[in-house]
């Protein structure tokens, strides 16, 4: 019997039999009495569920999938024509970024998810009648979750991937070791008793370009290979040992015994860590050993430890750890040693945060510094709330303070902020007001603004009196101005009302049109043009507040992309979804949190070339600006994970960026990810 074939003919005897039996049982003709002429039926009429108001349903439409057959897969391929204008003493003055961006995601039955990046950039510039022609190109493909027997799962990936680390080594609220960026081969293994093994190898690197992310290798290779395990409830123990040969630092500080960027060492390091956890409290220590150049073994070890019990978290550690300690190409924070304190109280109407740092010189070359940091904001109203931060630093015999006091306020136009900010150390001042405004909008769309003013004096430069004031405004925002016409962008502006300070500005706008249901054109404008004037920030015990002129420069592009985009299978990342269930558009943008509001304001910038990660299957990087899209995710509950592989130093972010977020049929859900200032 053909399968189906019984619900088959059940169905057509559902819709067929009573007509068919009335019309055996009606009577002949010849024994019927004429009968009246049938009134006619009414004419048919549409009826609308809601009256024809529901939102369009997008999971079939230009974001979603068309066909539900088989398993999850999705595609992006963005064709890339630009032209940029450079300006400044060595830039050329016209050079030409073309390529080719693929990212794609797919699921299967016995394999795990897979998700595969892609670029190639080709071009060339020229200066002088000079011309240089370049062509360069980046790929990276990672497994995650192919099951095995026994529980064990495997995470793999090669091409332009991040050095790996096991758990123990990322949960670090100190001191970070980094995952640096690598051509190479990584793998990762899990299993029971929380068992976890990560190898890695390849050629160090960094990324480059501006809509076509590329990926260059530095030279030389490193090499990683770890492992942690659970032995008991609480206790979790783990080891990891990284290894580089002739490679360029990648974060060369000034006066350390690599010099210059193209000075290349050798290092060994191995770290030792354990973990206990208990209800509320935790602890954790960790014992790092390497050398440099064979320079002699240095050595270090730090501990932390929180405690949170109601509305507080207590947090202390200490740390000692020798100069010239590296992890693969990249310099950890070394010759230091002290300790720290930390308290944290919320309650319904406070949050409030009170910290004291102490850090000296292990080799007694550098001074030593002690840091107090005080925020508190209390909620005055369901609509405002008021705060305060204060920062104030001593080293050398020389203190920098800061000051910041801001009033957030619920208004009938959205969110807005007033802030004023005061920092001072010998040589320079810096007073700012800034408003902030995150204006109510239709759905789909968003807009925020900023204006602020900046007074500046300082003679940390040529000792010189440099007095200036800075006028600044910024505006981003975006949304839908049509059912195929969306808007997207960012733009920053300033320029000295009074003194010497040199003019910036900024803009990346990007008009997408949705030609069809897989394909769009965009056409994006890039300006960056830099001033010479940093404002004076106090936020560390380990930075030193000193503001650097930064001579002007800038450029100028123009972009069009051709993209085509397809998700087809049973919903792609269908955690919790079926075939036919609906989905929705995620997207959003990792960004660097500068005023630590919790909100992505004008003025703020993105973070390029960072992995995102969804459900902890599924990956993709962030463009130019930040932003990241999957673009149709069944609906229900997901996770979003960061890996902060290219974040810029200082910046970090709290417990991988992990963000909850819910996707609801038809609709579009806009998640924003702020990386903090390590501290």
């Amino acid at each position: 019997m053909i399968p189906g074939a019984g619900r088959a003919w059940g169905l057509v005897a559902w819709l067929w039999g009573p007509w068919v039996i009335a019309a055996l049982s009606a009577p002949s003709h010849a024994q019927t009495a004429p009968q009246a002429p049938p009134v006619p039926a009414p004419t048919y009429q549409d009826r609308y569920i809601a009256g024809g108001t529901l939102s369009p349903d997008i999971s079939t439409g230009g974001y979603g999938t068309s066909e539900t057959s088989g398993l999850a897969r999705s595609i992006r391929i963005d064709g890339v024509v630009s032209v940029l204008d450079q300006e400044g003493a060595d830039a050329s003055p016209r050079a030409h970024e073309n390529g080719v961006i693929v990212d794609a995601q797919w699921d299967t039955a016995s394999y795990g998810a897979w998700s595969a990046d892609a670029a190639v950039r080709t071009g060339g510039s020229s200066r002088r009648g000079v011309s240089h022609d370049y062509g360069t190109a980046s790929f990276s493909l990672h497994e995650r979750g192919m099951p095995f027997d026994d529980g064990w799962q495997a995470d793999n990936a090669l091409g332009d991937i991040n050095a790996p680390l096991i758990n123990l080594a990322r949960v670090q609220p100190r001191f970070l070791l980094a995952q640096g960026p690598m051509a190479g081969v990584e793998t990762e293994w899990r299993g029971p008793s929380v068992l976890q093994f990560v190898a890695g190898a390849g050629k160090p690197g960094i990324y480059d370009g501006i809509k076509v992310p590329i990926f260059q290798t530095l030279g030389g290779s490193t090499g990683m290979l770890g492992a942690q395990w659970a032995p008991a409830s609480q206790w979790a123990l783990g080891g990891e040992f990284a290894a580089a040969r002739d490679v360029p630092l990648y974060y060369p500080p000034l006066g350390s015994f690599a010099t210059a960027a193209t000075e290349r060492i050798s290092s060994t390091t191995g770290l030792l860590t354990a973990a206990w956890q208990d209800g509320g409290s935790r602890a954790q220590i960790n014992v790092i050993d390497g050398t440099v150049d064979g320079s002699g073994n240095s050595r270090g070890a730090w501990v932390d430890a929180s405690h949170t019990q109601g509305a507080m978290t207590q947090s202390f550690g200490a740390f000692r750890i020798d100069p010239n300690l590296a992890w693969g190409n990249q310099l950890i924070t070394s010759d230091a040693e002290g300790g720290y304190y930390r308290v944290d109280y919320q309650s319904r109407r406070w949050l409030a945060d009170f910290g004291v740092d102490q850090v000296s010189s292990v080799s007694g070359t550098g001074s030593s510094t002690t840091f107090v940091n005080g925020d508190a904001r209390y909620q005055l109203s369901r609509d405002s709330g008021l705060g305060g931060v204060v920062n104030v630093r001593r080293s050398a015999g020389a203190s920098a303070w800061s000051l910041e006091g801001y009033l957030d306020n619920a208004n009938s136009y959205g969110i807005g902020r007033g802030q004023l900010d005061y920092a001072t150390d010998p040589q320079a001042r810096d007073a700012t007001l800034t408003l902030q405004q995150t204006w109510n909008m239709r759905a789909g769309t968003r807009l925020s603004t900023t204006a602020a003013v900046d007074r500046i004096r300082s003679t940390a430069i040529t000792n010189v009196e440099q007095d200036s004031t800075v006028v600044r405004l910024a505006v981003y925002g975006g949304g839908d101005l049509s059912a195929r016409l969306a808007l997207d962008g960012g733009v920053q502006w300033a320029t000295a009302v009074q003194g010497q300070a040199a003019p910036s500005r900024s803009a990346d706008v990007s008009l997408t049109w949705q030609v069809a249901r897989t394909w769009s054109v965009l056409a994006s404008y890039y300006e960056n043009r830099v001033g010479s004037w940093t404002p004076l920030v106090v936020t560390s015990p380990l930075a030193p507040p000193t503001p650097a002129v930064i001579a002007a420069a800038g450029e100028r592009g123009v972009f069009l992309t051709v993209r085509y985009q397809d998700a087809r299978g049973a919903h792609f990342v269908p955690l919790g979804g079926v075939p036919g269930s609906g989905s929705g558009r995620l997207s959003g943008v990792v960004y660097l949190d500068a005023n630590e509001n919790g909100h992505y304001d004008a003025g703020e910038s993105g973070a390029a070339n960072v992995t995102v990660i969804l459900d902890g299957r599924f990956s993709v990087r962030s463009d130019a600006n930040g932003r990241f899209d999957f673009p149709a995710v069944a609906a229900g509950q997901h996770a979003l994970t960061v890996q902060a592989d290219n974040l810029p130093l200082p910046w970090t972010l709290t417990d991988s960026g992990r963000t909850e977020v819910e996707v609801a049929t038809r609709d579009r859900t806009e998640v924003n990810i702020g990386a903090l200032r390590l501290k």
